[in-house]
Protein backbone atom coordinates (compact mmCIF):
# COMPACT_ATOMS: atom_id res chain seq x y z
CA UNK A 1 0.00 0.00 0.00
CA UNK A 2 1.36 3.19 -0.98
CA UNK A 3 1.19 6.40 0.99
CA UNK A 4 -0.42 9.31 -0.91
CA UNK A 5 1.25 12.92 -0.10
CA UNK A 6 -0.65 14.85 1.92
CA UNK A 7 -2.47 17.94 -0.55
CA UNK A 8 -3.43 21.34 -0.34
CA UNK A 9 -5.40 24.14 -2.39
CA UNK A 10 -4.07 27.50 -3.01
CA UNK A 11 -5.06 30.09 -4.85
CA UNK A 12 -3.18 32.21 -7.66
CA UNK A 13 -2.23 35.35 -6.43
CA UNK A 14 -2.40 37.16 -9.62
CA UNK A 15 -5.53 35.37 -11.16
CA UNK A 16 -6.95 33.53 -8.23
CA UNK A 17 -7.51 30.33 -10.27
CA UNK A 18 -7.35 27.48 -7.74
CA UNK A 19 -5.01 24.40 -7.52
CA UNK A 20 -4.38 21.13 -5.79
CA UNK A 21 -0.95 21.23 -4.30
CA UNK A 22 1.70 18.36 -2.41
CA UNK A 23 2.40 20.31 0.98
CA UNK A 24 5.87 19.73 0.38
CA UNK A 25 5.80 21.92 -2.73
CA UNK A 26 8.09 24.96 -2.67
CA UNK A 27 6.42 26.64 -6.00
CA UNK A 28 4.63 25.64 -8.98
CA UNK A 29 3.15 26.66 -12.49
CA UNK A 30 -0.49 28.43 -12.47
CA UNK A 31 -3.15 26.57 -14.72
CA UNK A 32 -4.78 29.84 -15.25
CA UNK A 33 -2.31 31.95 -15.69
CA UNK A 34 1.25 29.84 -16.39
CA UNK A 35 2.88 31.95 -14.05
CA UNK A 36 5.23 30.39 -11.48
CA UNK A 37 3.94 30.45 -7.63
CA UNK A 38 5.69 30.52 -4.84
CA UNK A 39 4.09 28.71 -2.05
CA UNK A 40 6.80 28.53 0.65
CA UNK A 41 7.03 30.92 3.83
CA UNK A 42 9.57 33.70 3.61
CA UNK A 43 11.31 36.32 5.78
CA UNK A 44 12.74 39.18 3.74
CA UNK A 45 16.10 40.74 5.61
CA UNK A 46 17.51 43.04 3.08
CA UNK A 47 16.44 45.61 0.63
CA UNK A 48 14.16 44.41 -1.98
CA UNK A 49 12.73 46.22 -4.79
CA UNK A 50 10.32 44.82 -7.56
CA UNK A 51 7.79 45.45 -9.59
CA UNK A 52 5.54 42.53 -8.23
CA UNK A 53 6.65 40.52 -4.49
CA UNK A 54 3.69 37.29 -4.66
CA UNK A 55 3.48 34.27 -2.55
CA UNK A 56 1.02 31.87 -1.56
CA UNK A 57 2.96 31.60 1.44
CA UNK A 58 3.67 34.06 4.75
CA UNK A 59 6.28 36.23 4.16
CA UNK A 60 7.63 38.31 7.37
CA UNK A 61 9.49 41.30 7.15
CA UNK A 62 12.35 41.59 9.10
CA UNK A 63 13.53 44.78 11.23
CA UNK A 64 16.37 45.48 8.73
CA UNK A 65 14.38 44.05 5.81
CA UNK A 66 12.28 46.73 3.45
CA UNK A 67 10.08 45.41 0.18
CA UNK A 68 9.37 48.29 -2.68
CA UNK A 69 6.74 46.35 -4.48
CA UNK A 70 2.95 45.53 -5.25
CA UNK A 71 2.41 42.39 -2.85
CA UNK A 72 0.37 39.95 -2.88
CA UNK A 73 0.29 37.29 -0.05
CA UNK A 74 -1.40 34.35 2.06
CA UNK A 75 -0.32 36.71 5.14
CA UNK A 76 2.07 39.58 5.77
CA UNK A 77 3.76 40.29 9.13
CA UNK A 78 5.91 43.77 8.95
CA UNK A 79 8.44 44.59 11.68
CA UNK A 80 10.73 46.53 8.92
CA UNK A 81 9.19 48.78 5.81
CA UNK A 82 7.14 47.71 2.80
CA UNK A 83 6.16 50.05 0.43
CA UNK A 84 3.40 49.89 -2.31
CA UNK A 85 -0.24 48.05 -2.43
CA UNK A 86 -0.97 44.67 -0.41
CA UNK A 87 -3.35 42.20 -0.28
CA UNK A 88 -3.23 39.54 1.85
CA UNK A 89 -5.75 36.58 2.18
CA UNK A 90 -5.41 36.06 5.56
CA UNK A 91 -3.88 38.65 7.03
CA UNK A 92 -1.62 41.73 7.70
CA UNK A 93 0.05 42.13 11.25
CA UNK A 94 1.77 45.68 11.48
CA UNK A 95 4.71 45.56 14.50
CA UNK A 96 5.31 48.39 16.53
CA UNK A 97 9.13 48.82 14.15
CA UNK A 98 6.82 48.33 11.21
CA UNK A 99 5.88 50.93 8.71
CA UNK A 100 3.84 50.43 5.73
CA UNK A 101 2.88 53.11 2.93
CA UNK A 102 0.32 51.99 0.59
CA UNK A 103 -2.93 50.55 0.09
CA UNK A 104 -4.27 47.25 1.96
CA UNK A 105 -6.67 45.02 1.36
CA UNK A 106 -6.86 41.70 3.91
CA UNK A 107 -9.50 40.16 6.19
CA UNK A 108 -7.49 40.43 9.23
CA UNK A 109 -5.44 43.77 10.45
CA UNK A 110 -3.35 44.23 13.17
CA UNK A 111 -1.57 47.56 14.48
CA UNK A 112 0.57 47.61 17.39
CA UNK A 113 1.08 50.85 19.10
CA UNK A 114 3.96 52.78 17.38
CA UNK A 115 3.49 51.32 13.78
CA UNK A 116 3.43 53.64 10.93
CA UNK A 117 0.16 52.99 8.17
CA UNK A 118 0.23 55.45 5.81
CA UNK A 119 -2.83 54.57 2.69
CA UNK A 120 -6.20 53.42 2.38
CA UNK A 121 -7.81 50.83 4.39
CA UNK A 122 -10.00 47.79 3.43
CA UNK A 123 -10.19 45.21 5.95
CA UNK A 124 -13.34 42.81 6.86
CA UNK A 125 -14.66 39.65 5.63
CA UNK A 126 -15.65 39.31 2.40
CA UNK A 127 -18.96 38.09 1.14
CA UNK A 128 -20.07 37.15 -2.35
CA UNK A 129 -23.04 39.50 -1.55
CA UNK A 130 -21.28 42.27 -0.41
CA UNK A 131 -23.26 45.26 -1.90
CA UNK A 132 -24.90 47.31 -0.05
CA UNK A 133 -29.02 46.79 -0.15
CA UNK A 134 -31.11 49.12 -2.19
CA UNK A 135 -33.95 50.48 -0.05
CA UNK A 136 -37.57 49.69 -0.73
CA UNK A 137 -39.59 52.74 -2.74
CA UNK A 138 -42.23 53.39 -0.15
CA UNK A 139 -38.91 53.96 2.50
CA UNK A 140 -40.58 57.64 3.89
CA UNK A 141 -40.56 57.35 7.77
CA UNK A 142 -43.76 57.74 9.42
CA UNK A 143 -44.95 60.07 11.92
CA UNK A 144 -46.47 58.08 15.12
Amino acid sequence: MSKTPARRTLLCPRCDTPMEASVSAKSMPCPGCHRNIRSEDETVTDYQARVEYYNEGRVEVAKKGIIIAEVRVRALVVKGEVKGPVRARQSVHLEKTGKLTGDVSTPLLAVQEGAVLVGRVDAGPRRADARPAEAPLDATPRAR
